[in-house]
């Protein structure tokens, strides 16, 4: 058997969600991302229901992007006959108020896009639903989200995506502007769901919150770099441990905790999220 892995790979590029599994628990990013760990859980219960969450999810995802590359509602709409859940999304999405008030005319779309840049001696990188550049130079990063609960939005501001989505897009997203690098200022983020589809959560960029973003996330990556070869601390939040594949082999428990848990308990601020494994698409480099 050969020894296990202790550092992380040169060629490894950090994403939001790997840096989220650091924030959340060290043990499970060295296990999943260092040592590369495969363990036989599954993440939530009914295991059944969860594989169809996240299928659900993919494709209303894949919808989205079919929207915005020109391929027509109707003909999209063909595609979730049968599946009330998806054709409630699709429904929703292709009705929002929140995009027949934002003229699209004259404006870039740019649907599943991905941008990286180097942040120390790594590469960090995020893979955009859609971003809108409109003519007067402001960005504008959307998010589909098809959780059942919508968080609050003091919730959304502190996860990893919401710091690396922006951040990136003023390191990395010259390419999309003529060259011009957009200034934070001039960048906002907002979290569409599929389920709240008037009640859009925005949150805008601004420069102190940047130099914040920059000196961050150098943080968080020279910690990861500087991990020893011993096992790392396991997160003190054991309600986490419910949503981890990882949960046995730390002795943190066996079964999976349920779904509608997984999703999120937003008002108690104890929800947790469940990452649909998309794959990256090609980068735009910086």
């Amino acid at each position: 058997m050969p020894a296990p892995i202790d550092k992380l790979q040169s060629s490894f590029v950090f994403s939001q969600s790997s840096l989220q599994d650091y924030v959340d628990c060290q043990r499970r990013f060295q296990l999943r991302y260092i040592q590369q760990r495969a363990w036989p859980a599954v993440e939530a219960e009914p295991a059944m229901d969860n594989e169809h969450f996240m299928q659900r999810g993919l494709q209303f995802h894949q919808m989205a992007h079919q929207y915005w590359l020109g391929v027509p509602k109707e003909k999209i709409a063909g595609q979730v006959k049968g599946d009330k859940i998806l054709s409630r999304w699709w429904k929703n999405f292709a009705g929002s108020k929140g995009f027949e008030e934002r003229n699209f005319q004259n404006q870039k779309p740019f649907p599943e896009i991905s941008l990286s840049a180097p942040i120390g001696d790594f590469r960090i990188m995020a893979k955009y639903d859609l971003l809108v550049i409109q003519p007067e130079g402001k960005a504008i990063i959307f998010d589909w989200k098809t959780s059942r609960k919508r968080p609050k939005r003091e919730w959304l501001i502190h996860r990893l995506q919401s710091r690396v989505y922006p951040y990136l897009l003023v390191q990395a997203g010259a390419q999309l502007n003529e060259g011009e690098p957009f200034k934070p200022e001039q960048i906002e983020m907002i979290y569409w769901y599929t389920d709240f589809p008037d009640q859009l959560a925005r949150i805008p960029y601004s420069p102190k919150q940047f130099d914040e973003d920059q000196a961050y996330l150098a943080r968080l990556i020279s910690e990861i770099q500087s991990m020893g070869e011993g096992e790392a601390p396991l997160t003190e939040d054991e309600r986490r441990c419910r949503f981890c594949v990882y949960r046995s082999l730390c002795n943190r428990g066996v079964e999976a905790g349920p779904l509608e848990e997984a999703e999120g308990d937003w008002e108690a601020e104890g929800g947790f999220e469940l990452e649909l494994g998309f794959e990256h698409i090609a980068e735009i480099e910086y």
